[in-house]
């Protein structure tokens, strides 16, 4: 009898998609791990910390206090996501029942992209955001022409970085400097992470279905 009992141990080890379980643990704790993206304008005069689940900013120390219905869809967000990883992590874990399989794989397949397709869109989003500030100088010229007062902007388009935005009037002697700070942080790292192993929990899915139709012939 135990001998039996640890030949099965390994055999319901292994049946478990462990790529989409730790995957699934991790899209859970996601929205409550802070932002993913910091801008800072000047030494602090400026703060903007920015997450698909809210979005916190301050001016000269106050904080900027934001409307209710952008609230809810952040919560709404939050949610979905956490329902993503609930799914993956019950989807993975069911992969040790024969009479869930069906279930279980369903579950991994409906869940284990979205987190990529939501990270990805954060990203697309800041590079647009990022470009349409660094263009600004050649359409604020475009509109207004030779004008005394010159704007530019140089922002990195790997988000993380220094940059400075810059204006000032040539007649009168008076130009301007702000320095900008991105940073990515470790909450996006870790969004990152979660993706790829909800990628790869999905070719781990197909292994543990071979697995299981070889066992049973």
């Amino acid at each position: 009898m135990p001998e039996e009992i640890t030949k099965q141990k390994p055999e319901v080890w292994r049946r478990i998609n462990w790529p989409g379980a730790i995957a699934g643990v991790l899209t859970i704790a996601l929205p409550f791990m802070g932002t993913w993206w910091r801008l800072t304008l000047g030494m602090d005069a400026v703060i903007m910390e920015i997450s698909p689940f809210g979005v916190d900013m301050s001016f000269f120390g106050e904080e900027a206090i934001s409307t209710p219905l952008f609230w809810w869809l952040c919560l709404g967000l939050k949610l979905g996501v956490v329902y993503l990883g609930v799914l993956l992590l019950v989807g993975s874990i069911l992969s040790i029942s024969d009479r869930r399989a069906a279930i279980a794989e369903q579950f991994v397949r409906f869940s284990a992209r979205k987190l990529l397709w939501l990270v990805v869109a954060f990203v697309v989003l800041l590079l647009i955001v990022i470009t349409l500030v660094n263009q600004l100088p050649g359409i604020f010229s475009s509109f207004i022409g030779d004008s005394f007062f010159q704007l530019q902007s140089d922002l990195p388009y790997y988000l993380s970085g220094e940059g400075t935005i810059s204006g000032g009037a040539e007649g009168v002697g008076m130009h301007l400097t702000i320095p900008v700070f991105m940073k990515l942080t470790r909450a996006f790292a870790v969004a990152v992470l979660a993706a790829t192993l909800g990628i790869v929990s999905r070719v781990y899915q197909k292994r543990v279905s071979i697995y299981k139709s070889r066992r049973k012939t």
